[in-house]
């Protein structure tokens, strides 16, 4: 009989620990930026597609122009270098602001080869059914001047 009721119990926590660590990426913005985060790592389209807005807006700066790409144009990028790990970088976020319904946060990405670094601007907003979800990202490239004056002095 004590056996039958410790493997009940156990099997009780099994569950529990299963249904309380399959939480919904979109039920918190910390959960969505992480899932940002880790897309981006593992080129994992799946991730990102999870806590995506379905009209999403990605704009970046290419030279002195603006781009802009919806959604599905990035997931099927993405979805072209699937399992592709991003090396010798790192990430990290911080949140600009946030409130019940809205938050902004920052993702920085700073390659260790590159003099340079890629900030992204997310926002995620909580939609009618209280998922959170990115509604824009904005990528700004920023590379540094002493990285363009060395380049240039190589080439002389």
């Amino acid at each position: 009989m004590r056996l039958k009721a410790l493997v009940i119990l156990l099997l009780g926590i099994t569950i529990t620990n299963n249904v309380l660590a399959t939480e919904k990426p979109t039920a918190s913005h910390k959960s969505v930026i992480n899932y940002y985060m880790d897309s981006y790592i593992n080129s994992d389209y799946k991730k990102l597609k999870a806590v995506l807005s379905e009209d999403a807006v990605f704009t970046s700066n290419r030279d002195v122009r603006v781009i802009k790409h919806k959604a599905s144009d990035v997931l099927s990028q993405m979805k072209k270098n699937e399992g592709v790990i991003q090396r010798d970088c790192n990430v990290s976020s911080t949140i600009v602001s946030e409130s019940d319904a809205l938050v902004i946060a920052r993702v920085d990405i700073n390659y260790e080869l590159f003099d340079g670094a890629q900030q992204n601007f997310v926002i995620i907003e909580k939609n009618k059914d209280g998922e959170w979800k990115i509604t824009q990202v904005y990528k700004v490239f920023i590379s540094s001047e002493g990285e363009a004056k060395r380049l240039a002095s190589n080439a002389h």
